[in-house]
């Protein structure tokens, strides 16, 4: 690696360890607590007892060491529990993996979990949170100036959900991903929600969509070339609707991030919205709810004082930082998942800065994700070479 600075991932996962629910969930959940099961295709993890029914992707899927010896290997789904990164699961291997990457820190989400939101029985998809934002907890904890934990958070009841939100700060997690989608079809500007909005302006804590985090799904066309190159879509739905809805007028301390969603989507509508903003009002409000923004700014203003984009790789996303906004963007290693920019981090990022100034490098790899998350780490500056 020759960046001249040390990474800070925006979006970094772990591989939950086969017991984490069957022995932390409550006690009448523990028979359909998702587990791993092995057969001859190889591990995954199965829920509600269905051994057929496979959550949050195969083993294969969700990380691999054969990473290590060959970055740009095409990955089945097949794998198993010894083909997963020792630092997926164990905190302090984890600290000896950023050291080998360049890394100083990492925000890390579930892996499994991303499929929980489809649960359709509430009181199960809650204990299924609960049990895994305990143990990331503790996890983080493992490595307290390094780690930095991203609870799952439900909001169909939103008095519990402040709650859960509240007792996860409590415990050291920095951020919480909620549903990129309702199955109810709400929007997130419902006055329903502004507990929520308010409990996380209050307590700083960022609100993450990230992709396939969802009770609707993001499979759309039934062609998976498609629709992975689509995924973001939904994310950019409910991001826009927050903002139209005046969700960030209301709370002008709340930040969202769009996470694996890599960030050149907002090429396509921050004009957009501006146009339609000063352009279609009268006839707009006349056939639909009203647009509720009401400080004064422009929807793209709005985007870049509130949104934060993570990418994995997106060449085109840097190039147009000038648009999308040099403080919203946010480098992701994706570790330890098949896709993710690694191994050998900094490399695959200093090919994606090629021409791009050091500052605006600091920024995206380091800087903002610090700012973002209040993280207690240095900011790093175009004149010194490491920010330990």
């Amino acid at each position: 690696m020759t960046l001249p600075f040390r990474l800070v991932s925006a979006d970094s996962h772990i591989a939950e360890p086969p017991d984490l629910w069957t022995t932390r969930m409550d006690r009448q959940f523990r028979d359909r607590a998702p587990r791993l099961v092995s057969n001859e295709g190889g591990d995954a993890y199965v829920i509600n007892g269905n051994t057929n029914a496979t959550i949050g992707g195969p083993i294969g899927l969700m990380a691999t060491k054969a990473k290590y010896t060959n970055p740009e290997a095409r990955f089945g789904m097949e794998g198993r529990w010894h083909d997963v990164p020792e630092g997926a699961y164990d905190p302090a291997a984890r600290a000896a993996e950023l050291d080998r990457e360049g890394m100083d820190g990492e925000i890390i989400y579930t892996s499994t979990g991303l499929g929980f939101f489809a649960l359709e029985d509430l009181e199960f998809r809650y204990a299924c949170f609960r049990a895994f934002n305990d143990w990331l907890a503790e996890h983080c904890g493992g490595a307290p100036k390094q780690l930095f934990g991203v609870a799952i958070i439900d909001t169909v009841d939103v008095d519990r959900s402040v709650a859960e939100l509240e007792r996860c700060v409590g415990m050291g997690l920095r951020g919480a991903m909620i549903s990129i989608g309702q199955r109810s079809g709400a929007s997130y500007g419902d006055p329903r929600f502004e507990k929520f909005w308010s409990a996380a302006e209050s307590l700083e804590v960022p609100i993450s969509l990230h992709v396939a985090a969802s009770e609707t799904t993001w499979m759309n066309t039934g062609n998976r070339f498609v629709d992975f190159a689509c995924v973001f879509t939904p994310t950019m739905y409910t991001v826009l609707s927050m903002i139209f809805t005046g969700l960030f007028d209301r709370h002008p301390n709340l930040k969202v991030l769009s996470v694996e969603n890599d960030a050149s989507w907002p090429l396509a509508v921050l004009e957009r919205m501006d146009d339609r903003w000063m352009l279609d009002q009268i006839w707009a409000n006349e056939r639909g709810p009203a647009a509720e923004i009401t400080s004064g700014r422009k929807p793209s203003e709005i985007f870049h004082d509130h949104v934060g984009c993570t990418f994995m790789r997106d060449r085109t996303a840097i190039l147009n930082r000038g648009i999308i906004g040099r403080e919203n963007l946010m480098w992701g290693a994706d570790f330890p998942h098949f896709d993710g920019a690694w191994p050998n981090s900094g490399a695959v990022l200093e090919g994606q800065f090629e021409g791009v100034p050091a500052q605006d490098q600091l920024l995206i790899g380091r800087n903002n994700v610090i700012k973002f998350y209040n993280l207690p780490l240095e900011l790093a500056s175009t004149t010194s070479e490491s920010a330990a």
